[in-house]
């Protein structure tokens, strides 16, 4: 109850509200968002299948305009499963994500059912954007709703890394295709602060999601500042699109001089994900393939080597159809792939899903 109150208090504060990551609606919607899904999960090294529901959850997003120049978006995950048992804790960090009443280790519940909640102010070339929303880092994979993502074909970037954080963001729009942006919110791996910096552009079939953060790194009585680099490439065809999203944790290599440091174990190392979508011109079917490669440096700065930061791989392909005539609200979805595939042990974890997602819109005004 106390949840549902905070929720409903912040629906009403919110009251001059942004559109999500993506573009609001004119008006104010509540999109009901149920998820089943079911599938096998087989283990390489113990030979074993099995069977689980997936990324079976619930959610609410309700967004909108409140006037020409104020807009709110606001995101919960109210319910989810645990995929595929306690014992599986390869999926941990991304089950904290949206799984708010699982317990696991380590997990921040309290916080974590609320995505997002922010308003935004948009004036002439200006937007202003103030609460909880997505921070200057992940590429174009973290722009996707969370209930449009696989986990197992996410990569561990977007599993492990706290991207809604608490703060303030300033945006211009300097041509009709080039935006610059400076936020200042919470931390995704402390207490501290975390100033961010992001470049958004569209040119010709050419668009671009690039951003930097800098944190106060205060772990292990170390005090200096980290950055986390995040370069999201995007090429448009017609009805293919390829994705290249590249994140550089920590500054490793040290491009950035050596006043950034990064305390360890703290994730450091390169993540690169590629994608390729293909819409059919009729919208009621697209295929798409992604690969996730993760590399974490073993490298401390103290000089030792820690055998036990793998490099990671994540590889599959999926298909979506959509049954209903002139809408995408109802998504029949399978997938495929090998996932958190260890490239030092050679073994990995093999699945198979297939998902109904409902995105049922209630126009409130």
């Amino acid at each position: 109850m106390k949840r549902i109150l905070i929720v409903f208090c912040l629906a009403a504060v919110l009251s001059s509200p942004m559109a999500s990551a993506q573009d609001a609606p004119s008006g104010g919607v509540l999109s009901l968002i149920p998820k089943l899904e079911g599938g096998v999960l087989y283990d390489t090294e113990g030979e074993t299948a099995s069977p689980g529901f997936g990324n079976t959850s619930f959610y609410t997003l309700f967004e909108g305009d409140i006037s020409p120049k104020w807009s709110f978006s606001l995101c919960n995950h109210w319910a989810a499963v645990d995929p595929w048992g306690s014992d599986f804790s390869a999926f941990a960090a991304t089950a904290d994500l949206y799984h708010f009443n699982v317990p696991r280790r380590g997990a921040n519940n309290a916080a974590n059912f609320l995505d997002w909640a922010y308003v935004t102010y948009a004036s002439g070339p200006f937007r202003f954007t103030a609460g909880k929303q997505g921070v200057y880092a992940g590429g174009f994979e973290s722009d996707d709703y969370d209930f449009d993502v696989n986990p197992f074909l996410a990569s561990t970037f977007w599993g492990s890394y706290t991207c809604y954080q608490w703060g303030v963001t300033a945006e211009c729009l300097l041509t009709g295709s080039t935006t610059l942006g400076v936020q200042l919110t919470t931390s995704p791996l402390n207490d501290g602060i975390c100033l961010g910096l992001g470049w958004t552009g569209e040119y010709g079939p050419f668009s671009m999601k690039w951003g930097i953060l800098t944190y106060d790194e205060r772990m292990q009585e170390l005090s200096s500042w980290s950055a986390v680099l995040s370069l999201g490439n995007r090429l448009t065809l017609g009805p293919l699109t390829l994705t290249v999203d590249w994140m550089n944790r920590c500054g490793d290599p040290f491009f950035l001089g050596e006043g950034f440091r990064c305390s360890y174990p703290a994730v450091r190392g390169n993540t690169v994900v590629g994608s390729a979508l293909y819409t059919h011109g009729s919208g009621k079917w697209d295929l798409g393939a992604k690969a996730a490669w993760n590399g974490v440096s073993r490298r401390s700065p103290y000089g030792q080597e820690d055998l036990s930061a793998p490099q990671t791989l994540s590889a599959g392909v999926w298909g979506s159809w959509y049954p209903l005539r002139d809408s995408q609200n109802l998504r029949v979805q399978a997938a495929a792939g090998l996932t958190e595939y260890t490239l030092e042990g050679r073994t990995g974890y093999l699945f198979a899903t297939l998902g109904v997602t409902w995105n049922f819109e209630i126009t409130l005004w």
